[in-house]
């Protein structure tokens, strides 16, 4: 067994991938070293890393749920909130309140989500498809207007953020595992599923509905589309 320092900056994540090339290993650190809240390590903290051919029969691999205190509601700052409503009120309201219930589920378990968009008009989305295209920037999507759920109402997009609320882009941080799997608990699809376009942040759900129904529905407004969801 090895020890290691924490430094600032790190995650479980990234010190799982340091020892084991598996950031999805970082339970064993936490069984090994009876860690009560994955999200929460200190500078100077020193870990006891399993050695990677005997961790799994020595440890437990399910990191424990911490238990919900009003600590870990407390993350979310009266701003995040009012944002997280905001940025909800435009989608199919039986959507936004899953996207509601899934921030209050992140932060019982410790984990704070800032909802970072919900509708997307066309022209909002042929701005964005034309970045890292021929606007500068990086590629962050593949589809046109008209070709996105966010244009129906039907997908809201999340951001986790670290302890001091700032963003923290880092998949490697435990909490965006944890936010997919309490998004799939309440029957949202998770684009980190999705296997040619992977998009960790985004969440949908659009019952048997397809993007050319949408489209053929939105002259009649958005609210012809949502009632055509089964929620």
């Amino acid at each position: 067994m090895q020890t290691y320092v924490v430094k600032s900056g790190d995650t479980l994540g990234k010190i799982s991938t340091r020892f084991y090339s598996d950031a999805s290993q970082f339970p064993l650190i936490v069984a090994a070293n009876r860690i009560a809240n994955p999200d929460r390590l200190r500078v100077g903290q020193r870990l006891n890393i399993p050695d990677a051919g005997t961790a799994t029969s020595a440890f437990v691999v399910t990191p424990p749920e911490p238990p919900p205190t009003p600590a870990a509601s407390a993350v979310l700052s009266s701003a995040t909130v009012n944002l997280n409503a905001q940025r909800l009120a435009g989608v199919d309201p039986k959507l936004a309140q899953l996207g509601l219930r899934l921030v209050d589920l992140c932060a019982q378990a410790g984990v704070a989500l800032l909802i970072t968009q919900g509708l997307r008009t066309w022209e909002e989305q042929d701005a964005l498809f034309a970045q890292g295209r021929t606007t500068p920037g990086n590629i962050v999507t593949n589809a046109h207007g008209g070709e996105s759920w966010h244009n129906f109402g039907l997908a809201f997009d999340i951001l986790v953020l670290d302890s001091v609320g700032k963003a923290d882009w880092d998949t490697h941080h435990p909490g965006w595992m944890r936010a997919a799997a309490l998004g799939k608990s309440l029957g949202l699809e998770w684009g980190g599923d999705w296997t040619t376009f992977k998009d960790l942040p985004h969440f949908q759900h659009i019952g048997h509905l397809t993007l050319g129904e949408c489209r053929e529905l939105f002259s009649q407004g958005l609210e012809a589309i949502w009632q055509r969801i089964d929620l």
